[in-house]
């Protein structure tokens, strides 16, 4: 049926929900952007497009597809009525019925109650900040979708402020006018599969907000009692309630949350199937009752989103090296897991050094290899506490053997370390923060109150023996032979010296640019004021004669040498 947006809000009596199975607010400021562009750009009329309906009870309607627009356009008529309401104030003669706008689309004002409901974990912050549109409240911002919709609201304000009024009574009428379609379906279960089975037309559904249509929808589908139906449906809300407040407080996306647990849950682990495929494959295979799977499932993926905050928040050494590395796929669903099964503290400890160890040498060696198949049946049998210990040592044995785990083993591990074109390898920067946070002793002291983010934010990796020479002339002083014709494997360039790991430190962007390619006494002296790092104050003693100081390849090897010896240590599989 075709209609205008004040046709639909016409009859005063009627209100419109967002159903538990709907997304949640989801607009950001390119889709904001883009209405408000529309909105310019429209002279006479607007196509608001097709909304789905279903009757919830006499004159309430659950909105099924166009959540993200009515929202908006809730949002859109709430700050145009702040606005006119200012100028007002300012003697500003308006001609929009300022009642009317509040009266259809913000709340019935004979009843105090509100014409439009968002999601309910949302409403209470939608009401105050939108509906009364109050500067100052209590509701918390806790979710994303209420980030979005403050967002939305000043990116709305700022446009209407410098706006005309002739321009904003225009807008008005626009919206008002705007021609819509529109369709109610006649009961629940045709409302979820509608749902379920299309995405919204504004922005594409996560993979998150497709499993949970999926499942309501099989609730709905089960055939149990009404009551039954009613508790599993207020089950799984208040479980997603949970994850939609978590999402907002982790730094990585929700589907990926999903994938990691999925591929803790599965069977299959890293081989898992595609999860929405694979979860409702699962679903459908089930002979036992699917609410009590759909339920177990939602309550662990709850706790794996709680888990993953645990750990970007931990304060534990270990934890915080192993997302430096920024290779969490690998490790996730180990810990997920491992937490679900609520391993002790020691060892989740154990676990984690072990993630970061595997993880430092799949990614120094490039990750040519495919490690998730070595890995694959650890993380498959890793079902009791007791066989998280068993599958740490099975895998510290696989690495220690020559069999196919070589890729990572001691060797190989040493190999590149020892390469001469160590300098831009993916964990340069980390192996450098590691090797100063291990030299650390009492004359030494470890720089514990710079992070490893901040730090590499800040520095920089300095070729002691510079790239290139001063200006186009010969090398400045204090270095040995670059090229050695005769040697060459004692020459820093022509032995390949210059990009191994022995020549490599870390400095600040700053003071890197200050030396350059001074000579070698001068930046020895820079290196001695610089009070961060110790590995700066430590290149002295890798000098054959401190007194005429000379940065050659004999100095390099040994720096090598005993940045390797420390690798040792500290990726030892010994330690784990």
């Amino acid at each position: 049926m075709e209609s205008t947006i004040n046709q639909l809000f016409d009859s005063k009596n009627r209100k419109f929900e967002i159903p538990s199975y709907q997304r949640a607010f989801s607009w950001d400021k390119e889709e904001i952007s883009q209405f408000i562009e529309d909105i310019e750009n429209a002279e006479s009329h607007y196509y608001l497009g097709h909304f789905i309906f279903e009757v919830k009870e006499e004159n309430v309607l659950y909105v099924i597809d166009g959540q993200q627009r009515l929202t908006t356009l809730i949002i859109f008529f709430s700050v145009l009525k702040k606005e006119l309401e200012r100028r007002k104030k300012n003697e500003v003669h308006i001609n929009i019925d300022l009642e009317d706008i509040e009266d259809y689309y913000l709340k019935d004002l004979r009843k105090g109650t509100q014409k439009f409901k968002t999601v309910a974990y949302d409403n209470n912050f939608f009401v105050e900040e939108i509906i009364e549109g109050r500067e100052n409240h209590y509701q918390e911002i806790d979710t994303a979708s209420k980030i979005r919709m403050r967002v939305a609201k000043k990116l709305l304000a700022e446009k209407f402020a410098s706006d005309t009024l002739e321009n904003l009574e225009k807008r008005c009428k626009l919206i008002q006018d705007a021609t819509i379609t529109e369709y109610v379906v006649k009961d629940k279960i045709q409302a979820t599969q509608i749902f379920a089975f299309q995405n919204d037309r504004g922005k594409k559904l996560s993979k998150l907000e497709i499993i949970k249509a999926y499942f309501m929808l099989q609730i709905y589908l089960s055939g149990t009692s009404k009551e039954k139906v009613e508790d599993d449906i207020r089950y799984i809300e208040d479980e997603l309630t949970k994850i939609y407040k978590q999402i907002v407080r982790i730094n990585i996306g929700e589907d990926e949350v999903l994938n990691y647990y999925w591929r803790a849950e599965s069977g299959h682990g890293y081989n898992s199937e595609e999860v929405v495929k694979g979860i409702k494959d699962a679903v459908s295979s089930l002979t036992s009752p699917k609410s009590d799977w759909i339920k177990s499932f939602l309550s662990g993926l709850s706790q794996a989103f709680q888990t993953v905050e645990k750990i970007e928040k931990s304060n534990d050494s270990v934890t915080r090296d192993l997302l430096y590395l920024n290779n969490m796929a690998l490790a996730y669903p180990f810990l997920i897991k491992a937490y679900k099964m609520q391993a002790d503290e020691k060892t989740i400890s154990r676990l984690t050094k072990l993630l970061e160890n595997i993880t430092f040498r799949y990614l120094i060696r490039g990750g040519r290899a495919e490690i998730e198949t070595r890995l694959n049946q650890h993380l498959i049998h890793m079902n009791t506490v007791n066989s998280i210990e068993k599958n740490i040592d099975d895998i510290i044995a696989n690495i220690k053997s020559n069999g196919w785990w070589n890729y990572w083993n001691d060797n190989t591990l040493y190999a590149h370390l020892n390469s001469k074109y160590f300098y831009g390898n993916r964990v340069d920067n980390y192996l450098l923060w590691k090797y100063e946070l291990h030299i650390g002793s009492n004359n030494y002291p470890k720089p514990l109150k710079v992070t490893y983010a901040n730090l590499i934010s800040q520095e920089s990796i300095e070729h002691i023996a510079p790239q290139t020479p001063t200006n186009g002339d010969p090398v400045a002083y204090g270095y040995g032979l670059y090229d050695n014709v005769e040697n060459p494997d004692e020459g820093i360039v022509s032995g390949n010296w210059m990009n191994c790991l022995g020549n490599l430190m870390l400095i600040s962007k700053k003071h890197n640019s200050s030396i350059g390619n001074k000579p070698f006494k001068d930046k020895l002296d820079s290196y001695g004021r610089d009070n961060l790092l110790n590995q700066q104050k430590q290149i002295m003693y890798f000098l054959s004669d401190s007194a005429s100081p000379v940065w050659d390849k004999e100095a390099i090897e040994k720096r090598q040498k005993a940045i390797v010896e420390a690798a040792k240590v500290i990726w030892g599989l010994d330690r784990v």
